[in-house]
């Protein structure tokens, strides 16, 4: 078995950027107010930190914004967000999508028919907009809104949009002058993009006047896009091929983001990776295996350098976007299954959580293989390591590695980890045969199989085994 050392450097200390703790998405608006969705959002908050939310569809006809006759009403995004906020999370509001009422033509996709055309009155959509930010601010307080995020369309660059690159912008200016113009400190940003596209001419458009928007300065307080390591951009069905990349595009699509915002804006200004996982879908099981705890944990490792955000797809299986489905392990994007099963990624959160809060020390792993890597910090005297080892679709045969973590300081060592049957239920699940519904008895076992386990140190006690697509959590010091 190969062995690789992990030495790690207390003295080499830089903060700690834990972007894994800013939130995740969830499907559309109207879910917000069914209680399963949310106990999955009051424990993400609980045991993950999070702290915003984001959704599609805050806009639909289904949300009542526009009716017929032109008018516009708020009570049921008001009634959605409340139940958001009585969660203890903060809305991150994606201004989506076209009201039917004023909507150029009758284009839609997804089962709940996101409307993906331009208006046909510019100026009732800036009108919307702005009453809308007015009747939130007069609700819950322009202090509270100053916290929030507004967010302009979602992946205008692909077919949630029919417009052209060009009317994107001109709806981006309009919604930012009319959100600026309700308060200046409200936060507005975009593109929204998928797979890190248009973010340079986002940049080059928001640095010049425009208009719609005469006032000089940048018209952006964040940038944001997504990106997920798969060949499949959008598929408006539930099933579907994904030739699955190497993880390492994340870091390289998004370094690159840093680059051209740092150029633009200069450093630090804030990017946020508003979507992501390990395969854009549409259910595949890809996002149900213990390996996709690895992933999260490289790649919230990774990304911690260069954005100031994270909202993973998706919190949760219950889901309506390809329709509702109800088997216990189906391939969806969520964090937790139907039936409140955590699945692995779930646990690579609240193993990365457990790191708030801490400072960021030196790790250098000498001959790691592919995907093996590690996060590590410091916290009064207590030292954490999150060792992941994530199987690359396009890598050689993984097998396990031992890890010699050199470093550690003095006093307690415990490790728990996550692998198949051990804070994985999905495996378990196929070696039950598969059940596309559950009963106590199944539950009782997903239920037990999804808890990480305590794992044990080999030889001379700072040694441990890292089986490919696990991940393990050291800590060492303190008394307990």
């Amino acid at each position: 078995m190969h062995t690789t050392i992990l030495t790690l450097d207390p003295q080499d200390r830089r903060p700690l950027n834990p972007i894994w703790s800013f939130g995740a998405n969830t499907c559309h608006a109207p879910l917000w107010f069914r209680s399963d969705l949310q106990q999955h959002l009051r424990r993400s908050q609980r045991e993950l930190g999070f702290r915003y939310v984001r959704c599609h569809g805050i806009l639909n006809d289904d949300m009542d914004v526009v009716r017929s006759d032109g008018s516009f009403h708020f009570e049921r995004v008001i009634a959605a967000i409340e139940a958001l906020r009585a969660c203890g999370l903060k809305p991150f509001i994606e201004l989506s999508s076209m009201p039917g009422a004023f909507a150029a033509g009758e284009t839609h996709l997804t089962s709940y028919k996101f409307r993906s055309d331009p208006p046909k009155d510019w100026t009732r959509w800036y009108a919307l907009i702005r009453a809308m930010v007015e009747a939130l601010a007069a609700h819950f307080g322009r202090e509270e809104l100053r916290t929030w995020y507004f967010e302009v369309w979602n992946e205008p660059d692909i077919n949630f949009w029919t417009g052209t690159q060009a009317d994107y912008f001109r709806l981006y200016d309009l919604a930012a002058r009319a959100i600026k113009e309700v308060d200046a400190g409200f936060r507005v940003g975009g593109p929204a993009t998928s797979k890190t596209a248009w973010v340079e001419p986002f940049l080059a458009h928001i640095l010049k006047p425009s208009a719609d928007d005469p006032r000089s300065g940048p018209r952006c307080d964040f940038v944001s896009t997504h990106a997920y390591p798969s060949d499949l951009a959008y598929l408006d069905a539930d099933r579907g091929a994904v030739t699955l990349l190497n993880s390492n595009i994340m870091l390289e699509l998004f370094t690159e983001v840093r680059r051209q915002v740092d150029a633009a804006l200069g450093a630090g200004f804030p990017v946020i990776c508003g979507e992501w996982n390990s395969s854009a879908g549409p259910l595949v099981e890809n996002h149900d295996e213990s390996n996709n705890a690895a992933f999260v944990a490289k790649t919230m490792t990774e990304l911690s350098d260069v954005c100031q955000g994270s909202l993973y797809w998706n919190l949760s299986d219950i889901y309506e976007e390809s329709g509702f489905h109800f088997e216990p392990f189906h391939g969806g994007y969520g964090l937790l299954t139907v039936n409140d099963v955590p699945k692995a990624p779930f646990h690579a959160f609240a193993f990365l959580r457990e790191h708030d809060g801490g400072a960021r020390i030196g790790c250098q792993m000498d001959g790691a293989p592919t995907g093996v890597g590690a996060l590590a910090t410091v916290e009064g005297g207590v030292t954490r390591v999150l060792l992941y080892h994530y199987v690359e679709p396009d890598g050689p045969k993984p097998r396990p590695v031992r890890v010699c973590v050199e470093g550690l300081p003095g006093g307690m060592v415990s490790a728990r980890g996550v692998s198949p049957g051990g804070g994985s239920a999905f495996e378990t699940w196929v070696e039950l045969g598969r059940p596309p519904y559950v009963n106590r008895e199944i539950l009782d076992r997903l239920t037990k199989a999804s808890q990480p386990r305590r794992a044990r140190a080999v030889a001379d006690g700072k040694t441990w085994v890292l089986h490919p697509g696990s991940i393990l959590q050291i800590v060492a010091g303190g008394s307990s």
